[in-house]
């Protein structure tokens, strides 16, 4: 009976080991499908970007990262997608910066006007601060930053006269999107802008409801503003952004190797898109000229839209996450 019972012992460690073995296993073989929402068609930047980061993800992890995209919002808006993250119906999305705004409000601070004048200097701030903003991101909203993408400076287009100066703004009435921080910035130059949902903007630009708007050349090129309008004057005063977010629990379940390789596939893709964002500046900007746009280049007083516009900044800070954090911030950009 001893020897028995000894056997039974033995053959159940060896089964306890090999079935811990089985697990290991499993856990290392497990296929994770992600679902990643955007709001653009099929050949946009983002829609290249989102691809693009279904490619890498899949390369890096082996396979075991397989990502669904899913564009041109099909599922839902970009702030119900932000809200969707959070909790984990779905994974992924891209979303611009202003509809991530109320959910993680540190990331306003890449939304005040002038804190960047160029590319590079965008593209080193959000590199500079990406780990810092990412802790106070996770803690305000549930969601991690994977990548932070850009489509270029927010130009001021208008049909009436040409802009070259502050002053030849007056008279003027400008679409702006529904944010805060726009809409005092243009206050701030002196006049009163017309807040209005973005899918209103094409009707009121043609029925001369509002004369201008700003957004990127590729904006101004894909909705053939060309159509409505005449001039477009290059302010460096706003630059568009956005972020990959994903699920922080999900990200925080998964392997090492696996979080490994979507942090090594977000930063690729983010890489992959300011290239595109330059490739796609040229040729939307030789198109738009083509199609008869008056190019004026930057104000001639740039420096005074500037010092107006960065007047604003002592308003938002409470609201992009105190003052402390946007000199923090400034500070690792090496400001």
């Amino acid at each position: 009976m001893k020897k028995v019972i000894a056997l039974l012992l033995v053959l159940a460690l060896v089964g306890s080991v090999v079935f811990a073995q089985g697990a290991e296993e499993s856990s290392a073989e497990k296929v994770y499908k992600i679902k990643l929402s955007h709001s653009t068609p099929e050949g946009d930047q983002i829609y290249k970007v989102g691809e693009r980061f279904k490619e890498l993800a899949a390369e890096y992890s082996n396979g075991r990262i397989q990502v669904d995209t899913y564009p041109i919002m099909q599922l839902g808006g970009e702030q119900e997608n932000v809200q969707d993250v959070a909790t984990g119906s779905i994974e992924t999305a891209i979303v611009y910066t202003g509809n991530f705004k109320p959910f993680a409000p540190s990331v306003g601070v890449l939304m005040l006007p002038y804190i960047f004048t160029s590319n590079e200097e965008a593209w080193n701030g959000m590199d500079s601060i990406h780990d810092e903003l990412n802790e106070r991101v996770i803690a305000e909203s549930g969601t991690r930053i994977l990548g932070y993408f850009d489509r270029g400076f927010r130009y001021l287009t208008n049909s009436k006269k040409p802009v070259r100066t502050i002053d030849d703004l007056k008279g003027l009435k400008i679409r702006v999107s529904q944010v805060d921080v726009t809409i005092e910035t243009f206050r701030a130059w002196g006049i009163e802008p017309i807040p209005m949902a973005w899918d209103e903007t094409p009707t009121a630009l043609q029925q001369r409801v509002v004369d201008g708007q700003e957004n990127p050349y590729a904006t101004i090129d894909s909705h053939k503003f060309y159509e409505t309008q005449e001039y477009v004057t290059e302010i460096h005063y706003m630059i568009w952004t956005g972020p990959l977010i994903i699920n922080n629990a999900l990200y925080e379940s998964m392997p090492a190797d696996l979080q490994d390789a979507l942090d090594r596939a977000g930063k690729e893709a983010a890489e992959y898109g300011r290239q595109i964002a330059q490739e796609e500046e040229v040729r939307s900007k030789k198109l738009v000229e083509e199609k008869g746009m008056t190019l004026l280049g930057p104000p001639s007083d740039e420096e005074v839209w500037q010092e107006k516009a960065q007047s604003v900044w002592p308003k938002f800070y409470e609201a992009v996450g105190g003052k402390a954090w946007v000199e923090q911030a400034l500070s690792l950009m090496g400001r």
